[in-house]
């Protein structure tokens, strides 16, 4: 394929979303700021993998299955900002009195160590594969160049968060959101002109699952895809309850509007059979068919994926420890104790062999989460029905939940 009109048009948009994204106008609004780490961390490395995924489990109805687990994911996070609102009220209210109850705080503290060890691992995993994925880019495949090139990046945040606390975490994350969304709209430019731009947009895959019980499971592993949004849970230091709701929900919004166009334009060109699901560079050579620009950029895209993500848990992961040790351990301070632990996961276990631990601890998390707000809201009879389901599904996605091999 050679470089066209379609590669010019790419490159024009990417650049001037970019722009808009870096306007300091912009950047300077605390519910845009406050939205950048939860989004960061939805749209992570799930982003890559996701089409080839619901191509392979859900087939023709994968653009229904990315709807069902975002509306799953929603519902998760209304009850998490139900609980910040309950945290929030005033004192002497019902709502607030449950919220400030010992019951409440001892199972809120359970589900807030569970989410701790996640974001352990799951800072862990995403330095881990950006440093490979790096050092993959120049020809070079050595675990233990790997594992010091995640050292240093580990260092290096966990010295920035020390020195400028969560502000200079955030500004990083800002810059790499920012590139990962501009390239993601001149991803989705190119696409939606290739599907409705007279070209043949061929055949969606029929689902090779034949197994309809493994294909629920696989669909339930794949909500930890859109997980993340619970990171505006623990911006307290910086942003107030409102704020923090308002950035959650438009993150989900966001990224739900994001995930959805995505997978309906790509669905046609993934290829029917040969899907390698477990692979982050599939959807590379998928793409790379539409515009010759695409596969390059998703690669720098993928790299900032990494990055903002594990920036984004790492700035969750502090706030977490902050409000866990009741303001004992500060942000900063908690940024040294995450870089030790990630250091020591790094050169000590195989972050691969243990991710699956992680997911199972986020979706615990938000069993809990759902179960505290199905509780806090007695005498709200929709809003408990709803809360009790998500937390019956949450306990679903622990206990059945089946990673795409």
């Amino acid at each position: 394929m050679s470089f066209g009109l379609i590669d010019l048009l790419v490159i024009a948009a990417t650049l001037a979303l970019l722009v808009v994204l870096m306007l300091p106008k912009l950047r300077a609004k605390p519910g845009w700021r406050a939205a950048i780490t939860p989004l960061a961390s939805i749209i992570g490395s799930g982003f890559l993998v996701i089409g080839p995924v619901l191509a392979h489990v859900a087939g023709r109805w994968a653009v229904e299955a990315m709807l069902g687990l975002c509306a799953l994911a929603w519902l998760f996070g209304s009850a998490i900002r139900f609980n910040i609102a309950g945290l929030d009220r005033e004192p002497g209210t019902p709502h607030a009195m449950k919220a400030a109850s010992d019951r409440f705080a001892h199972w809120d503290r359970m589900s807030q160590l569970l989410l701790a060890l996640a974001y352990f691992v799951s800072v862990a995993y995403y330095l881990n594969l950006l440093g490979a994925y790096l050092l993959k880019g120049f020809g070079v495949v050595d675990p233990v160049l790997a594992r010091t090139a995640t050292s240093l990046l580990v260092v290096g945040l966990g010295g920035l968060g020390f020195l400028h606390g969560f502000k200079g975490i955030e500004r990083v994350e800002v810059i790499a959101v920012s590139f990962k969304l501009a390239v993601i709209g001149g991803l989705l430019l190119a696409l939606l002109q290739h599907r409705f731009g007279g070209f043949d947009p061929g055949s969606v895959p029929i689902s090779d699952e034949s197994d309809g019980w493994t294909a629920m499971r696989v669909l339930l592993g794949c909500v930890l895809l859109v997980q993340g949004f619970e990171t505006s849970r623990f911006l307290g230091h910086e942003y107030d309850a409102r704020t923090r709701a308002r950035s959650m929900r438009r993150a989900q919004l966001l990224s739900t509007g994001i995930y959805v166009a995505f997978i309906f334009l790509v669905l046609p060109l993934v290829p029917p059979g040969g899907i390698d699901v477990g692979s982050e560079t599939e959807i590379v050579d998928i793409v790379a068919t539409v515009a010759m620009v695409l596969g390059p950029m998703l690669v720098l895209a993928a790299i900032a994926s990494q990055l903002s993500a594990a920036v984004a848990d790492m700035g969750g992961s502090g706030g977490l420890l902050t409000e866990v040790s009741g303001g004992r351990v500060s942000a900063r301070m908690a940024y040294v104790a995450i870089t030790a632990v990630v250091l020591v996961l790094t050169w000590t276990v195989d972050i691969f062999s243990i991710i699956a631990f992680a997911s199972r601890a986020f979706a615990a998390y938000y069993a809990i989460q759902c179960g505290l707000a199905a509780w806090l809201a007695e005498g709200r009879h929709s809003r408990r029905a709803w809360y009790s389901l998500g937390a019956l599904l949450a306990l679903a996605v622990v206990v059945l939940g089946k990673p795409a091999e």
